[in-house]
């Protein structure tokens, strides 16, 4: 028997068919890979909730708690150095002498003039009474009784200024004893021996009280109720400064006061602490850092710094769906630790965000898990979950 023609055309074009079947799948199956080969590949890292150790640094300049320019307010001839440089020195030490001739005669001058207005005074009085009894006995005019009485307070007025002018006298010559005004380190004096003071005008030295130290830093406006909040309860926050060179200063420090404005320039506010001095290790004019350190609630979630997307008017990470999806995800950023960056706003416990990978990203992108099990390949000629 011949082999029957239509029954080898049927198999051929049967073969055919499933031939071009399996091509088309096959082809699906490439395609299906490639596009998943060609989605963006990323590292994601899930939000967890926990307690960190926190250690802010603030630029920090050092001033001392009273500094006082030793300034005469009397002119003379510096006669004198009580104290040398640097030496500790006490409210009213005596520091500097000038030259008192001058003030000593201008007070003997004006004690001579007390005593002449003292005795015209005791004349004056004398005079009135006398009169003021002839008047009772109509021995005498009213005018003269009433002249009699302006004399006398004449002679009271020109002693009262009589005293005032020894007095001033005696202050000149006082203060041409040059006294510590406060109590403090004494610097470099500016003059020698033989040198003209003018007063108010000459600076001679400089008093700095430096115990305790204020240490001044500048915070954003937008964290004066925080540290208002830390002046009356600080709980466990600490107050460091750190050295040039690393090493931190062994005592803490305490709020002392927060300034009232805002400048306006840089949109901060002052802070000023208060450290304890009695080594005389802080200097006044010293440029240090602050370090404020505290431990978060655990509550507080942190993210990884490279999950940050920095642009002009907000902050923001790449959060993933279930599906792999990139959406982008305002955030409120906080401190940062070590690596990580503490977030006060915008994300949860639990939620996934992109870490790595994200040059080319943009919202809206299925992305490819990296280190995930990619899904199953579908068999030739049999459809995926069949």
């Amino acid at each position: 028997m011949y082999p029957n023609k239509n029954s080898n055309i049927l198999l051929v074009a049967t073969v055919v068919a499933f031939s071009a079947c399996g091509g088309a799948k096959k082809k699906q199956q490439q395609q299906a890979m490639m596009m998943a080969q060609m989605k963006p590949t990323v590292v994601p890292y899930t939000v967890q909730a926990g307690s960190y150790t926190v250690v802010e640094k603030f630029p920090a300049t050092l001033t001392a708690n009273n500094i006082v320019e030793i300034r005469a307010d009397v002119t003379g001839f510096l006669t004198a150095i009580k104290v040398p440089d640097g030496a500790n020195v006490q409210k009213g030490q005596v520091l500097y002498e000038l030259d008192r001739s001058r003030y000593t005669a201008v007070l003997n001058q004006s004690a001579a003039s007390q005593q002449q207005a003292e005795a015209d005074l005791a004349l004056k009085q004398r005079d009135y009474e006398r009169y003021k009894n002839l008047l009772d006995h109509d021995a005498i005019s009213k005018q003269t009784v009433d002249q009699a009485h302006t004399a006398l307070l004449t002679a009271q007025a020109n002693l009262a200024a009589a005293k005032a002018a020894v007095a001033r006298a005696g202050t000149d010559v006082n203060h041409a004893m040059i006294k510590a005004p406060v109590s403090g380190k004494i610097g470099i004096v500016q003059i020698k021996v033989g040198d003209i003071v003018n007063a108010g005008q000459t600076l001679i030295n400089t008093v700095v009280n430096e115990t305790p130290m204020f240490v001044d830093f500048d915070v954003s406006q937008s964290r004066v109720q925080e540290f208002t909040k830390l002046k009356h309860n600080a709980g466990d926050i600490k107050f460091y400064l750190q050295f040039a060179n690393g090493d931190r200063y062994n005592e803490p420090g305490t709020i002392q006061t927060i300034n009232n404005i805002v400048d306006p320039t840089t949109g901060t506010v002052k802070v000023r602490l208060t450290f304890p001095n009695k080594d005389r290790l802080l200097t006044s004019g010293m440029s240090l850092v602050v370090l404020m350190q505290y431990a978060t609630p655990a509550t507080q979630v942190a993210i990884p710094s490279t999950a940050i997307v920095q642009n002009l008017s907000e902050t923001s990470v790449m959060l993933l769906t279930k599906d792999n999806v990139v959406k982008q995800q305002p955030v409120v950023p906080g401190a940062i630790t070590d690596t990580m960056l503490l977030i006060s706003g915008g994300l949860n416990a639990g939620d996934r965000i992109v870490a790595q990978g994200m040059q080319r990203l943009k919202p809206g992108d299925t992305v490819n898990i990296a280190g995930a099990t990619p899904p199953p390949t579908a068999p030739a000629g049999k459809p995926a979950g069949k």
